[in-house]
């Protein structure tokens, strides 16, 4: 993907209503992408796509020539975060830290290819805080101290979402292996 043109992103800045759609329309690939790979519902995705545009176009004179993309995937993934901390289901799910067994510190090697909407559907199986916290983990590459501070819990119950999400998709997998 292209980044945009600093022309482009000056008439962001200058309220230019064509460049805002413009851009929108760069953007959404990537903020859509990601925001189904940790909500199930598309009005959600349409929201947090929103709230998070907003917040690129407000943020565009703090914008550095850095990858454009990696740093509205980094807004939307924040936003993602923010508003999961004030869904009301937020502190009723994360207390598993008795829970906690095993080494989660092994990361095994996957036995099967799958392709990225095949990998999405099978997250979306998973509960909401599980599928944030293997999200964050597995696929942005926070450590599960960072995840911790970012959703307020323990490192602990992020090892123990991380080890349930990885539980359960191999289950889906020998699932569809044996259908298959």
């Amino acid at each position: 993907m292209q980044n945009p043109s600093a022309e482009l992103l000056k008439k962001v800045q200058a309220y230019d209503r064509r460049a805002q759609l413009e851009l929108y329309q760069l953007c959404y690939p990537v903020l859509i992408g990601t925001a189904r790979r940790f909500r199930k519902n598309e009005e959600e995705h349409k929201t947090l796509v929103n709230n998070a545009f907003m917040k690129i176009i407000q943020n565009l004179d703090k914008y550095q020539d850095i990858r454009f993309f990696s740093w509205i995937k980094r807004i939307i993934t924040n936003e993602i975060i923010d508003d999961f901390r004030r869904s009301k289901n937020y502190h009723t799910f994360y207390k598993h830290d008795a829970e906690i067994e095993g080494n989660d510190g092994v990361h095994p090697e996957a036995e099967y290819e799958l392709n990225q909407a095949h990998l999405n559907v099978m997250l979306l199986q998973l509960s909401e805080p599980t599928r944030v916290v293997f999200n964050l983990f597995v696929v942005d590459g926070y450590s599960h101290r960072e995840i911790g501070e970012l959703l307020g819990i323990s490192e602990q119950t992020s090892k123990w979402h991380t080890k349930v999400a990885r539980k359960k998709l191999k289950e889906l997998l020998k699932i569809e292996n044996h259908v298959i």
